[in-house]
């Protein structure tokens, strides 16, 4: 074997060998630690809103017009569980911050242990619609998609509810309004997270191609 050879097969067997970490696709997820503090830090900030409408809520029930006002303050609801989908943009951030939220809810208002159910079921409105799309689209339309849909379920939940305790027939004039709500508030939740976007948080997807 000439020099040449044996240089060459030398080098061959000195080539280092590139090794992916298995933790590389968890990072990038939900579950990673940036995505996850995040989440986080989406769900306590969002404790502003659930608190104060959770101690609203029973009081909507006392008359025909109070139901039709609970409707109408649905796009409330909807900014602590679109705004997780919207910033981050990870399957499954929506019900992470569901959880997390209904954890807190549990201490933190009148609801107790049945809090988690509830922003679970609030949760599953928004990330079943992106699932549905296979979570590749993370645009606004797409978004809108879930706020009616969250607007659409829980209108229709809420007059159903509301509506017998106020001694009122479930009237469609509600989850109209409940859907027309949400649809605000999802367009309140995009616009707030191009406002966090140029504050630094999560990414600019804009300038990324994929909004």
């Amino acid at each position: 074997m000439s020099p040449t050879n044996r240089t060459a097969t030398s080098t061959g067997h000195e080539r280092p060998t590139v090794r992916t970490s298995s933790r590389s696709g968890l990072a990038d997820s939900a579950l990673g630690t940036r995505n996850l503090m995040m989440i986080a830090a989406l769900a306590v900030v969002s404790m502003i809103l659930l608190v104060p409408l959770n101690y609203l809520a029973p009081a909507a029930g006392a008359s025909p017009d109070a139901v039709l006002l609970g409707c109408a303050i649905m796009g409330l609801w909807l900014v602590p569980y679109l705004l997780p989908a919207t910033v981050v943009r990870r399957p499954g951030a929506v019900m992470i911050a569901a959880l997390l939220m209904g954890i807190m809810c549990v201490f933190t208002t009148p609801t107790g242990p049945a809090a988690i159910v509830g922003n679970l079921i609030g949760g599953a409105f928004v990330e079943v619609p992106l699932a549905i799309l296979l979570y590749r689209k993370w645009a606004w339309w797409s978004f809108l998609i879930s706020a009616a849909t969250f607007g659409l379920l829980n209108g229709i939940m809420y007059v159903s509810v509301m509506s017998a305790s106020a001694g009122m027939a479930p009237a469609s004039a509600g989850v109209i309004i409940a859907v027309v709500s949400a649809l605000v508030g999802g367009g309140l939740t995009i616009l707030l997270t191009r406002l966090l976007n140029r504050a630094g948080v999560g990414i600019d997807h804009r300038t990324t191609g994929r909004a």
